[in-house]
């Protein structure tokens, strides 16, 4: 009697996906040297280069002090990636899930044990090849969790590749200025509850964005820019303005399309940023960038800017 044919639950295996995406770290893993991690450490406190972390979880450190985090990943109690050229890292999801977060070579140890710190600390360091990847796949670790260390050789099924991380909410963590990409939930959430990582991206720069609406595909182009070449708050300060007016800004067509659809119509706009700028551009130079853009997109011509 035949076996009945089953569906697989997963949609590749790790190394199918992987394999020839960097050329080193394939010769490692046919010479058997790369090693797959999964961090998930809940303890209530963490120690990190003879520092004491404590009231952080260790999504919280990966996503907003990223340097500790780097340092938590190289500081072991035991040798565990020696004879190692590379590690394959993950954050522990669930109980038995995995994200990936980064493929880092290992250039040795910079420093032993010794009598007053046992720890193995080693360099690692990101390789490139694997960004396109990065916090978006999802493996099934399996059921030996308590292996949080495994050579690569172990076949792990990758369940789903999702868009990004995200916090409990829904909201993307920031990640970079090319990747942002908000509804306007998304950016009311933001504006109003002021998560650490976003109100500092968006205040460090200045910017061209476009607001994209997803019924009809128009767009507008728009800059932020301090006056007369003053610091500004970068571009915190012009968004904040679209969630305080319920979406327009003081567009005026944008304006004019809410008054005649009603305030939910906001949720059909998209911001993403195109570029961005020093904090010290003035208002001119701001402003002859932004129109580079309308007439690169023709937003005057079939968007939703008037000037």
């Amino acid at each position: 009697m035949q076996k009945k044919k089953t569906m697989k639950d997963y949609i590749i295996t790790l190394k199918e996906l992987f394999t020839g995406r960097n050329t080193e770290f394939d010769k490692a893993v046919t010479d058997n040297r790369v090693k797959l991690i999964r961090h998930k450490d809940n303890r209530s406190e963490i120690i990190v280069n003879g520092k004491s972390i404590s009231g952080y979880t260790l999504y919280d450190i990966y996503k907003h002090d990223r340097s500790t985090f780097l340092c938590y990943q190289g500081e072991q109690s035991k040798p565990v990636f020696d004879n190692v050229d590379y590690i394959v890292a993950f954050l522990g999801e669930g109980s038995k899930e995995a994200r990936f977060i980064g493929v880092y070579k290992n250039n040795g140890k910079l420093k032993i044990p010794d009598s007053k710190n046992k720890s193995h600390i080693y360099d690692l360091t990101e390789i490139a090849g694997f960004d396109i990847l990065k916090e978006k796949v999802i493996i099934n670790w399996g059921d030996a969790t308590i292996c949080w260390h495994q050579y690569y050789s172990n076949t792990k099924e990758v369940t789903r590749i999702e868009k990004g991380m995200t916090d409990a909410n829904g909201i993307p963590y920031f990640k970079s200025y090319n990747d942002v990409n908000l509804n306007y939930n998304q950016l009311k959430y933001i504006i109003e509850k002021e998560p650490e990582d976003w109100k500092i991206a968006l205040q460090a720069v200045n910017c061209i964005y476009m607001i994209i609406d997803k019924n009809n595909g128009k767009q507008y182009i728009g800059s932020t820019y301090g006056k007369e070449g003053k610091k500004s708050s970068g571009i915190w300060n012009r968004w904040s303005a679209y969630v305080q007016t319920d979406g327009h800004g003081g567009n005026i067509e944008l304006e004019e399309l809410l008054t005649k659809n009603g305030k939910q119509y906001a949720n059909n706009f998209s911001w993403i940023i195109l570029e961005t700028l020093p904090l010290r551009i003035t208002d001119k130079e701001a402003i002859l960038r932004e129109s580079l853009y309308k007439e690169k997109f023709l937003t005057r011509k079939f968007g939703y800017n008037k000037n």
